[in-house]
């Protein structure tokens, strides 16, 4: 079985905001179709937000899309730089547990520091053990003094007479 990252294209974006939508069914996250679509677009049209990618497992000559992964970009003074968060890592359940991501941390990996990332962080429900164990086998550390909020605010335009 042979694992890669493949980088989706805005013609392929119905296929990752379906996949996306599983993600949110298995997480029971709101669906938000319209809002998604359009950070999808965002994202794929602006690589310096992030990347995403397919999963594709290429099994006795046939190519599958087994997932997806999505790493978004940001700032921290803490870690001297570019960071990156694992914004989502989903595997379709019939893929899991077969080292499809134990595969695909390493290239991840090297996707994130090629594109100048010091440190990768990511978020993982608290009841998901296996989850939670499976990345501390692979060096993440839980952050046990940290607890990371959100606050959903409204975007709003920036005037162009501002913005300079």
């Amino acid at each position: 079985m042979n694992i890669s990252l493949v980088a989706p294209s805005i013609s392929s974006m119905d296929m990752l905001l379906s996949l996306v939508e599983e993600l949110f069914d298995y997480e029971v996250l709101p669906k938000k179709k319209e809002q998604t679509q359009l950070a999808i677009q965002h994202l794929l049209t602006n690589p310096e937000l992030g990347q995403a990618w397919f999963i594709e497992v290429e099994n006795d000559g046939e190519k599958l899309i087994a997932g997806h992964i999505i790493i978004s970009y940001s700032f921290s003074l803490e870690h001297g730089g570019r960071v990156g968060l694992i914004d989502q890592f989903y595997l379709k359940p019939e893929w899991r547990q077969q080292g499809i991501g134990t595969v695909l941390i390493p290239q991840v990996e090297a996707h994130a520091a090629s594109a100048g990332v010091h440190a990768l962080s990511l978020e993982v429900n608290i009841g998901n053990k296996g989850a939670r164990k499976f990345y501390e086998k692979h060096d993440f550390v839980p952050r046990r003094q940290f607890c990371m909020m959100t606050k959903i605010i409204a975007p709003q335009e920036v005037p162009l007479n501002i913005a300079s």
